[in-house]
């Protein structure tokens, strides 16, 4: 699985350098043709490395959730590349093929039981936007299910604790689920961890889903709108 490891690493490399370069033109201003160029050079390159190490996921899939050595190495990079792929194609706003991407990711830390939520959160936050019929109570017990696991995370994985943004996906876990206190407290840690200055841009993406939940009607809507108001408030003051 080597090979396969290097694939993904490699293509991976491309795609952080072509996401740098195109979050730097979308800041500069650039016309979004210049910016969704940048993008997709990295989306091709992790499109191609997960298309080109089929064999490999073959034989990780017959070995089960059990894998061992470099299997879990090689699980590690495909939930990587996914999540990347998940990443640049919202970005250029293929938002049907971002979220096809992190439900990939999601299986796999699913299966092999990885602390890593980044994509099963992503997973879920896609659905909220993109899927007219879901509902945010249909989704409640995925999400009790990763605050769950981070929390685990967070008190057996001391690296993990310390990079902060752990913090931040429990702390959206916790507004989706109106758990406010709970959510301001993880949020306050990511900000201390994080060194970010503005707590405000850690919303961003809730109220983006708060704002589509209550277009649909969605009797979450209101609950959610209400966490973010409270932990805006909790977290300017804090």
């Amino acid at each position: 699985m080597q090979d396969a490891i290097r694939r993904l690493t490699q293509a991976q490399d491309v795609a952080r350098t072509a996401r740098k370069k195109g979050d730097a033109l979308r800041r500069a201003g650039r016309p979004q043709a210049d910016v969704f160029a940048a993008y997709e050079v990295g989306i091709k390159a992790l499109e191609s490395g997960l298309g080109a190490v089929g064999p490999a996921r073959e034989r990780l899939d017959a070995m089960g959730p059990t894998a061992q050595g470099e299997a879990v190495d090689f699980v590690n990079q495909l939930v990587e590349s996914w999540g990347a792929l998940g990443g640049l194609r919202q970005r250029v706003n293929r938002l049907q093929g971002a979220l096809d991407s992190y439900s990939e990711g999601a299986a796999l830390e699913k299966k092999f039981a990885l602390a890593s939520t980044y994509n099963r959160l992503n997973e879920v936050k896609q659905k909220l936007l993109i899927q007219p019929d879901v509902l945010l109570s249909e989704l409640e017990p995925q999400i009790e299910a990763m605050a769950r696991v981070i929390e685990g995370s967070l008190r057996t994985n001391q690296s993990l604790s310390n990079s902060g943004w752990a913090w931040a996906d429990l702390g959206d876990c916790l507004a989706l689920l109106g758990r406010t206190d709970e959510g301001a407290r993880a949020y306050a840690t990511f900000i201390a961890k994080a060194e970010i200055k503005s707590p405000e841009r850690t919303l961003d993406v809730l109220k983006l889903i708060a704002s589509k939940l209550q277009e649909r009607h969605d009797p979450g809507a209101v609950r959610l709108q209400a966490a973010i108001v409270a932990l805006e408030s909790r977290l300017a003051g804090r």
